[in-house]
Formats: C-alpha cells, structure tokens, sequence
C-alpha cells in the first residue's frame, strides 16, 4: 500500500470492527492511527453502506459519502456471526487480535457464543469495546434509539433553541460519533495497561453519557451554581439575568463571553481594541471589570443590572456591527478576547488553520472523476502522520486475504463456507 506499517503509532496490532453507524468512528481512529482494522459485516454487506448522505444518482451499497468516510483506511471481510461456524472463524480471527469493537450490545454477543468469557479464553489479553445507546446496564439498558433519542436523553436538546419554542435538535447525526470517539479512547487505556503486564477488559460506551460531556459546563451548574441551564435561544441566562452571547456581525454572527470577574482581564482588551476605533464608550472605559458580574455574591441582581448588561451589550453589538467573522475572531486572537465565529460548512471547509495544518485529506474515489476532500489530520504526528491509505473496503473485499492467505483455510473449505452463507 506504499507505506511501512511498523513506523505507525498502531502499526503492529489489529482490531476486528463490527459496528454499524457512526460507531464505525471507533475504528476508524485505530486505523488512522496504523493498526490493521478489519471491518466485519454480514454476508451481503452492512446496513451502513446505506447510510446518507449518498453518491448523487447511485443509491447502492459502496455509494454511500458516510459508508466511505468512516470505513477508509479499513478492510473487509463478510462474516455471518449468528451460525456456529461464522462464530468459530471469529474466535479464530480474535486469537490473533487486539482490538475487538461492537455495538451490539454484550449480551448479544454472549447469546452467539461471543460473549467477552469465551473471546478471553481464546485471548486473554483482548480488549472488547461495546457501544450501545444507553450502556449494558441500568434502567434504558436494553432500548434502541434514534440519533435524534439520543441527543435528548443526553441533554442537548433540553439547553437547545429558544425558550418559547420546541429544542432544537443538532443537525448532523453525530451522537454515534461522540460515543465511538470515547471508545476509541477507552480502548487504547485498556490496550495500554493489557500491554503492561494487565490483561484485556471490556470497554463500556454509553452514547447517551458521550452526548452528556458534550454539554459542556452546563453539566456544572445544577452543582456549582444551584441551577440548570436551560434554552435561552441567543442568550445566556445568570439566575436572573439575560446575557447576550450571540452577537450579530458584519457577515453573520459570532459567539462571545460577556462576563467579569476572572474573565475580566479579556474585557479589558476589547475596551481597548473598541476605544482604539473610537466605539468604547466612558462606561466602559471606567468599569472595573474584575468586580464587574459578582451579583450573586453581593446580593441578587435586578433590573438595573440588567440593564447596564443590556446597555453594554449594545455597544458591543454596534462595533461588531462593522466588522466581519475573520476580522473578529483575528482580532480576538490578539486580544485574548472570549470570541469564535458562527461557522456554516463551507466556512469550516476554507477555514484557514485546518488548511495550514493540512488537516483535509484527499484522495481518488470510486465513482467520482475528482479526488473527493475527506476530513483527517485531527492528530498531528510528524513521525507517522494520518493518511489515506486505502478506500473504504467493497463488500467482502479481503475475504480470501483475510480467511486463506491469514488464517489459512484451505480454498475447497472457504468456498463451502461462501456457498451457505457464512461468508
């Protein structure tokens, strides 16, 4: 494949991947990373090869933008597990493996004869992730859920939108996504200690926890500010108080931290940089912002609070008013001011640092006259940086490499195999 594989951070291990949706994210980071992930779908292919968005007028398997950008770097090889001999050919595959990821759920791969007990005899050193809506225990443990579900049970949706409307749901599905990132992280723990002097354990992936750390400090408030955060459209809300922190700007909108205290020193910078183009005015100026916003300890705020917020806001409103997204986030850079632009896709697409840092990849794909732009570098390496290697897999591509060449089936018994359906 034109690369050396033992120079790769994971180039010496192998994982077996038999996930579907956005779990695919699990081993697509060990396979970025180097390690040798064999992507396990059942005879005919996985219901993620549908998954859109799709190839424009190829609505098949292999067609799918999804299917090709969490499956690259992969191989592939089909497997019926639910028959006694795709399971022993698994276990087989296992003995020799590092890494197993699955979302299905433990006690559905036990009912096939693969649950973690036997895959351990076989390797005692395995590390088995499992991601699964609600984990493998608890009062959820055993429901299905939507992306959508999962997005609200997580929290997200109850601080998204605005307060007198429905949530807002996050637009992408991604909740998969976030629990496969937690897993891949997990994994590489347990591997760590396995490699160690440990043994394997069983990596356990809730998506509904991973939605949950994606809220941010909103998961602090009910503990270190005696309430919750709730939808507030634009705003954010202090007890009382309505703060502004999406702001309106010469070419859409940015997101910015109106607040003293221990953030006073970055108030201080924007004062200057608006005075500097004569938009600060004396209030601001004068305002000790270190002092500025500790309401709740001196006593509860009221309307005159905020209105001064309202009033600061204005003017900050009216300078950002004659500045761009770039020219603000630029400037916030300078000033250490709490500010980042409202990005839509093809902002993040031209997006200045993911291009100097090459963070786009890209590469020749089926189908397509034009190499196609794929998401990449989220770690930088020097020494063994991320690449694309090779295409997501064709359904069933590296059977005979995987089941003659690897583990060493003779030809007669891989074709009986194929011929009833195991493989």
């Amino acid at each position: 494949m034109g690369f050396d594989r033992d120079s790769m951070a994971l180039g010496p291990y192998r994982a077996l991947d038999l996930t579907e949706g956005g779990y695919n994210w699990c081993g697509k980071v060990l396979a970025d990373l180097g390690a040798d992930v064999i992507k396990v779908e059942p005879p005919g292919g996985s219901p993620t090869r549908y998954h859109w968005p799709l190839y424009p007028g190829q609505e098949q398997p292999d067609r799918s933008w999804y299917w090709e950008t969490y499956c690259f770097n992969k191989r592939g090889i089909t497997l019926d597990i639910t028959k006694p001999e795709g399971a022993d050919l698994l276990k087989r595959l296992a003995a020799d493996t590092d890494f197993l990821m699955q979302s299905w759920g433990l006690d559905y791969m036990e009912s096939v004869g693969l649950g973690y007990e036997e895959l351990s005899k076989v390797n005692p050193r395995l590390v088995v992730a499992s991601m699964t809506p609600f984990g493998e225990s608890g009062p959820h443990a055993k429901y299905k859920a939507t992306d959508l579900v999962s997005w609200a049970m997580g929290g997200m949706a109850y601080i998204s939108g605005e307060p007198d409307r429905p949530p807002v749901r996050i637009s992408f599905p991604q909740a998969e996504l976030h629990a496969g990132a937690q897993a891949a992280i997990g994994s590489m723990c347990a591997f760590w200690k396995a490699r160690n002097g440990g043994e394997g354990q069983v990596v356990e992936v809730s998506t509904q926890v991973s939605v949950f750390w994606t809220m941010m400090n909103a998961s602090q408030f009910p503990q270190l500010e005696g309430y919750n955060v709730e939808r507030n459209g634009a705003y954010n809300k202090n007890g009382d108080l309505d703060i502004l922190a999406i702001f309106p700007c010469k070419d859409g909108y940015v997101s910015y931290t109106l607040a003293g205290g221990m953030h006073g020193f970055r108030m201080e910078g924007l004062v200057r940089w608006m005075d500097e183009e004569g938009f600060a005015p004396d209030l601001m100026k004068e305002m000790d912002w270190e002092k500025w916003g500790g309401w709740d300890e001196d006593s509860a705020p009221g309307e005159k609070e905020q209105q001064e917020i309202n009033t600061v806001a204005e003017y900050i409103r009216r300078f950002f008013m004659t500045k761009t997204r770039e020219e603000l986030f630029d400037g916030a850079i300078q000033e250490k001011v709490l500010l980042a632009p409202c990005n839509a896709v093809d902002d993040v697409l031209g997006d200045v640092q993911l291009r100097a840092r090459g963070y786009w990849l890209k590469a020749d794909t089926p189908g397509h006259e034009q190499p196609l732009r794929y998401a990449g570098r989220y770690i930088l390496m020097p020494e063994c940086p991320i690449s694309f290697r090779r295409r997501a897999p064709e359904v069933g591509e590296h059977n005979r490499e995987v089941f003659v060449d690897e583990l060493g089936l003779g030809v007669e018994e891989f074709e009986s195999l194929r011929e009833s359906g195991v493989i």
